[in-house]
């Protein structure tokens, strides 16, 4: 992802500087105003406001999205690089790398010392990942996956769908089979239910008609019940790739000694 660090209108620069000490945005309501005041004060080179709110944005991780959290790690990053602050600053781009590795900074708004000072830290990090190690960094985000509800959606379309999408293939082939051995049922039954009908339509002796009348009766009950019982076993199927196997981690970095962990569910 490329990071332009917008670049707002005077007019509203203006307004967000005035209204600083009056009343910050809070990350609770307005994580997005948050972003902009911090990215404002940054353009206006007043780095002392914007250090200040995005550390105490920061405090309040939960309340951002991902990318406005790459954003506030690297404005905060190009602050105390500027300060001559190397190592608090790569700490800061490593935080921001672990939720975008594919983060590079606009040539147009950063200097070519910085973006070469980002581009080695970036360089080291990915070796790093690379490697299976634990870079290093005072920031450590795991970002934590939910498979329940796509695979509840995905069994609700093909039982088993959501299994596998799970990982569990075995379970999920099977469940897709016991499905599909309930609609063969299903249809088994109904077809045959048919065949007994037309004969009980078609009899014309009063000898043989109440027990056609009886086969059809019969096989009418086991056609709904083969239907009813293939419904269950759907809607159960979905249901259990719905409720069970908790959240995932799909990204872990190791902190730094003493490093924070922070956690966001997508």
């Amino acid at each position: 992802m490329r990071l332009p660090l917008r670049l707002g209108t005077p007019l509203l620069i203006g307004l967000l500087l005035a209204g600083t000490a009056a009343a910050q945005p809070s990350p609770d309501t307005d994580p997005d105003g948050v972003v902009a005041a911090v990215e404002a004060a940054y353009e206006q080179l007043d780095y002392e406001t914007a250090e200040a709110l995005a550390r105490e944005a920061l405090t309040h991780y939960e309340a951002f999205t991902p990318d406005q959290l790459v954003r506030l790690h690297t404005l905060l990053g190009l602050i105390l690089y500027a300060r001559g602050e190397e190592l608090e600053a790569a700490a800061q781009f490593r935080a921001a790398l672990t939720l975008d590795p594919t983060l590079t900074l606009d040539p147009l708004l950063v200097s070519p010392t910085t973006i070469a000072f980002f581009e080695r830290t970036k360089e080291a990090f990915l070796q790093e990942q690379s490697a299976g190690g634990s870079p290093g960094g005072g920031v450590r985000y795991v970002t934590v996956y939910d498979p329940r509800g796509a695979a509840f959606a995905r069994s609700l379309a093909l039982p088993g769908w959501g299994q596998r999408f799970k990982g569990e293939r075995t379970k999920g082939w099977v469940l897709t089979g016991v499905w599909a051995a309930g609609l063969a049922a299903s249809a088994a039954s109904a077809y045959r239910y048919h065949q007994v009908r037309q004969a009980y339509l078609d009899e014309r002796d009063p000898d043989l008609i109440p027990d056609r009348r009886d086969t059809m009766d019969t096989w009418f009950k086991v056609r709904n019940n083969v239907l009813l019982g293939t419904a269950v076993v759907w809607a159960l199927i979905a249901v259990e790739a719905g409720i069970t196997g908790g959240p995932e981690e799909r990204m872990a970095v190791g902190p730094a000694p003493g490093g924070a962990s922070l956690r966001l569910r997508f």
